[in-house]
């Protein structure tokens, strides 16, 4: 098949969807197909001479940042209009396509979880009126429109929209939800994450073990429970110390490890306030997130929204246990008691801190966790997850592939 691809950013230089999109054009090549990528900006792309990628121009407008999302779907459009292909396929706010492999989740669905992130009713009317207002919203909901027919709850127009690959059965359900897509028109396939080709050795885990304590000043006693993440605020970490405030005090060698964001100021005024400043470790930006993962016990991500966390499959594969909550995707993929926790909202700080106590007070558990997550790492795999991509794409006349329909319709 002639497939176009369009993605705003393509390639390694800017985060994982983008490098990801990369990694799929040269599944499909290598699938036989002819593939094209149409995008705004590229870098960092290995690709095989028969991917064609080009950059569109997005005129005066695309310089106006709110209008920028706009220009570059519209400018996708025309372009895979001009190209006669047989499937094309888009990634994150475009609407001119045959498939949307929905890496970041329905749209409807991501404002209304990131509202559940305040408190207050007040400043949660508050926090929507503006995103009512913003005009780079106005734009994704027209692009929404575009796609849909129509981006409120029980509007018609999913069943003519295109075909959505999910990341998770909870974003199915919001593309259900919101834009009326039919299930038989939606598949799940998890997120997956690059894999070495073999695994490190036990020597190799311990070298950056003991890397990562020394940087984070972690005793040997120390039981650490790991928080990795950008976005402080939509990820969780005002409930994670609420939480770690309740079970720290009875447990002296409990230690809290915070890495990504440098932006920690009024998280640690939460901690001093909350009186465990002394035992929260905040390290800022992590070159190389495995060092991490090997230094603690434990992953608590309680996020409020997650179409389906990376970092709940690369500490699967190092062997972490995980805890999180349901408006992760990812957590879809844990095994209640067995591999992880799951609880039913950040803000369930009793729950969140009960499950980590659990762990933190249970080193057999610990063990019997981290056995569970690592002996089936190989799910995770990327180059599984874009063949089950690849394999799940609807043929040319918008009709699941034969045998597929109704294992899409049990996915989704």
């Amino acid at each position: 098949m002639k497939i176009a691809l369009t993605i705003e950013k393509v390639g390694s230089g800017f985060g994982g969807a983008e490098s990801t999109v990369a990694m799929f054009a040269r599944v499909m090549h290598d699938a036989g197909h002819e593939v094209a990528i149409f995008a705004r900006k590229a870098g960092g792309l290995d690709l095989p001479p028969g991917v064609r990628v080009e950059l569109l121009s997005l005129g005066p407008l695309g310089r106006v940042r709110w209008l920028r999302a706009v220009r570059f779907a519209q400018a996708a459009a025309a372009a895979v209009r001009a190209g006669d292909f047989d499937l094309t396929i888009g990634f994150n706010k475009t609407y001119a396509q045959d498939v949307l492999i929905a890496v970041a989740g329905a749209h409807p669905g991501t404002l209304e979880y990131n509202r559940a992130r305040f408190r207050s009713p007040l400043r949660r009317a508050w926090w929507s009126l503006g995103k009512r207002l913003n005009p780079t919203q106005i734009g994704y909901r027209w692009i929404d429109r575009q796609a849909f027919g129509g981006n409120r709850p029980g509007e018609p127009g999913g069943e003519v929209g295109p075909f959505v690959i999910a990341p998770s059965a909870m974003v199915a359900e919001h593309f259900r939800r919101f834009h009326g897509v039919p299930a038989d028109r939606i598949a799940v396939v998890p997120n997956g994450i690059r894999l070495p080709d073999e695994p490190p050795t036990p020597a190799e885990t311990a070298e950056r073990r003991a890397r990562f304590r020394q940087r984070a000043k972690l005793a040997e006693s120390d039981v650490a429970a790991l928080f990795i993440a950008w976005n402080y605020a939509l990820k969780g970490l005002e409930p994670l110390l609420q939480a770690f405030a309740q079970l720290a005090p009875s447990r002296p060698t409990a230690a809290l490890v915070v890495c990504g964001s440098p932006k920690t100021g009024c998280y640690e005024a939460i901690a001093e306030r909350l009186g465990i400043a002394d035992r929260v470790r905040w390290i800022g930006p992590v070159s190389d997130p495995r060092d991490a993962y090997a230094g603690c016990e434990l992953l608590a991500f309680p996020t409020f929204y997650d179409p389906g966390a990376l970092v709940v499959a690369e500490a699967q594969v190092a062997g972490l246990p995980v805890v999180t909550t349901r408006q992760n995707g990812a957590g879809e993929l844990l095994t209640e008691g067995v591999d992880g926790f799951v609880i039913d909202s950040p803000w369930a700080t009793e729950a969140l801190a009960d499950r980590i106590a659990r762990l933190i007070d249970g080193p057999d558990l610990r063990r019997r966790m981290s056995e569970a997550a690592a002996a089936d790492a190989q799910r995770h795999d990327l180059k599984r997850r874009l063949q089950e991509t690849l394999a799940a794409l609807p043929r040319p006349d918008g009709e699941p592939r034969a045998g597929d329909a109704e294992s899409n319709r049990r996915a989704a």
